[in-house]
């Protein structure tokens, strides 16, 4: 999984803010439940404590201590309903309290007294042994005869606290699994939203390759990418006439050259035919032969560029082994290697095939082997494998010559670059050689790629569609 792609960074953002609602979700609630059970606790206390007063407290006088015991213990039984009741009269005797509770647990004997209550009430938390939380309302009562009576009611705070926790756990065991199912359903929602963006992308892979004047697919949705869609078609066609301008362009100032650069070289071979001609006109008329023979050579590698570039070729496609292929060419450069004193090997094994020029094929594979024992000392050694993988067949020219500058790698294929410390006017030729082999790669739906280390070695790489074998041998690939 790609962990920077749209989908899965479109998926994070949504588990993200449901995780950051799902927090305050639960906050809320559980603030909101704990607010209201104490809101409850408390107005129960205090509707229990003014019915106390009121149905029993207030005829205490008439009626007796006996009388109030018992009516406050047939009404609330205290140690069954969980709460603790006590009555009491100031500088009297304690009326009545309540025995302990066991469920929840309320020790009775171990409520402290109150010291300072207010006339409207009030409520006071104490904690019974450091682990049993009570919450106690206490409120006075002046009778008409004048005597001042303290009622007070408690409850436990654990059922609260138990509530609470059980609501705590229920959010921090739902909360993951919401969010896991929410991430899957988000991942896989995602799919179809961005089916369209897959289906522009592997449209845009494919123009320029195998669909050379191809347009992005036009989604109908009337949204952002049905827009986006146009201005990339737009954009594409845009690129399109540029680049065609600048093929023309150059193709045509390639063919319009061919012609001067003929009657020249026609014109002073006929000058140096001439009688009585002194030494150094011979040699000014030699060295512009030679100026006009190599640029005749880049006019005559413009053309086949644009040739390629455009499609009008005319490449003629057939089965090609590549093994058979470097075997020969290699051949054919032994002699090359031998006068630089260099080694040059071809590690081949099982045939592989492509589908292609051989006549292109030989010329990149020519032009390759020449940078490479151009650039490799006396005593190197350059080696050619052809080898297939799943989909591709791969063809390397690999030396252990002065290597490119790190700096020069993304340009050795443009026309005429040059790498500063690497190549020169003397050595170098035009630097088309590599752009030619770019061309042809590119005009048999194949890719190349160069990895150097400067002042160690050089290693280019060719990358073709791989194709079955043929069920009918292959007779030429230059093997006679």
């Amino acid at each position: 999984m790609n962990t920077s792609s749209l989908r899965v960074r479109v998926t994070g953002w949504y588990v993200g803010l449901l995780a950051t609602a799902l927090v305050a979700f639960g906050a809320a609630v559980y603030f909101g439940l704990q607010s209201y059970l104490e809101t409850s606790l408390q107005r129960s206390l205090r509707g229990q404590a003014e019915s106390i007063i009121r149905n029993f407290v207030s005829q205490v006088d008439s009626k007796g201590t006996p009388w109030l015991v018992a009516e406050v213990v047939e009404s609330y039984a205290p140690e069954s309903s969980g709460r603790f009741i006590r009555i009491s009269q100031e500088g009297g005797p304690l009326l009545y309290e309540s025995g302990d509770s066991r469920d929840p647990y309320i020790d009775a004997s171990r409520v402290s007294h109150p010291r300072d209550v207010s006339p409207a009430g009030s409520f006071r938390d104490e904690m019974l042994d450091g682990i049993h939380p009570l919450v106690i309302y206490a409120v006075p009562y002046r009778s008409p005869s004048g005597k001042n009576y303290l009622v007070e009611v408690g409850a436990s705070h654990s059922v609260i606290t138990r509530v609470l926790h059980s609501l705590s756990v229920a959010l921090f065991l739902l909360a993951p699994v919401i969010l896991v199912a929410a991430a899957l359903g988000g991942y896989v929602l995602m799919d179809r939203p961005l089916r369209p963006v897959v289906e522009l992308t592997e449209q845009a892979e494919r123009i320029g390759t195998s669909e050379p004047g191809g347009r992005l697919p036009v989604i109908a949705t009337g949204d952002e990418l049905e827009r986006l869609s146009h201005s990339l078609n737009r954009m594409i066609s845009r690129l399109q006439e540029a680049l065609a301008h600048n093929r023309r362009f150059s193709a045509d100032v390639s063919h319009e050259l061919r012609t001067p650069l003929t009657i020249l070289r026609g014109e002073l071979e006929h000058v140096i035919q001439l009688p009585d001609l002194s030494l150094a006109v011979m040699d000014a008329v030699g060295s512009s032969l030679e100026e006009i023979e190599r640029m005749s050579k880049i006019v005559e590698s413009l053309l086949a560029i644009s040739r390629l570039d455009s499609g009008a070729d005319g490449m003629v496609r057939a089965p090609v082994d590549l093994c058979a292929l470097s075997s020969s060419t290699v051949d054919q450069m032994k002699l090359l290697a031998d006068e630089k004193q260099v080694s040059l090997h071809c590690l081949t094994s099982e045939p592989v095939f492509v589908l292609g020029d051989e006549s292109r094929l030989t010329q990149v594979l020519v032009n390759l082997l020449d940078n490479a024992l151009k650039y490799t000392g006396t005593g190197g050694e350059v080696t050619v494998s052809a080898t297939s993988s799943i989909k591709h067949a791969n063809l390397e020219v690999s030396d252990n010559g002065i290597g490119i500058p790190d700096a020069s790698l993304p340009y050795v294929f443009d026309r005429f670059y040059r790498a500063d410390r690497a190549r020169s006017r003397a050595s170098g030729g035009a630097g088309l050689g590599l752009s030619i082999v770019k061309a042809i790669c590119t005009a048999h739906d194949g890719s190349v790629s160069v990895q150097s280390v400067e002042g160690s070695s050089t290693t280019v790489r060719v990358q073709l569609p791989l194709i079955a074998p043929p069920e009918v041998p292959v007779l030429s690939q230059r093997s006679s």
